[in-house]
């Protein structure tokens, strides 16, 4: 046996292996992005940052998301963040529930209908990319 070729081949498998892993995550960043800026910009902004064009008429200050890091942890908590996202966790701050709840649309959206299945789908995609515009300063590692 060629133990020289075997662990080329091997070394290529795991190659093209990680890059179909990168390039998969890649695209659920890039999804998550243009969901987050169809559904939640306009409160929360085009960065992140709270200032979208719909938070001044808001009764409560519209959360920074980009400091979400620093409240849960790197990287972001996908299965509480999606209760948060899609309605099943009520968030005490918006009070009346300001905030819509985005499940129902979301998973008409994606693959999803609720539970875990939600991390993998469109609000699994816009907490990808909310992980990518956190501000690394002070988001808890």
């Amino acid at each position: 046996m060629n133990y020289k070729a075997v662990r080329i081949t091997l070394a290529l498998i795991a190659i093209l292996v990680f890059s179909r892993v990168a390039l998969a995550a890649g695209n659920d960043v890039t999804d998550g992005k243009r969901y987050f800026l169809s559904y939640c910009a306009s409160c929360h902004g085009v960065k992140g940052d709270g200032h979208g064009p719909v938070a001044p008429e808001l009764t409560k200050p519209t959360a920074n998301l980009r400091l979400l890091g620093e409240k849960y942890g790197m990287p972001l908590p996908a299965a509480r963040l999606a209760s948060l996202i899609d309605g099943r966790l009520a968030i005490r701050a918006h009070g009346s529930r300001e905030m819509p709840v985005w499940g129902e649309k979301l998973y008409q959206l994606g693959e999803g209908d609720g539970g875990d299945i939600a991390v993998g789908g469109v609000i699994g995609k816009i907490i990808a990319y909310l992980n990518t515009i956190q501000d690394r300063r002070t988001a808890a590692r």
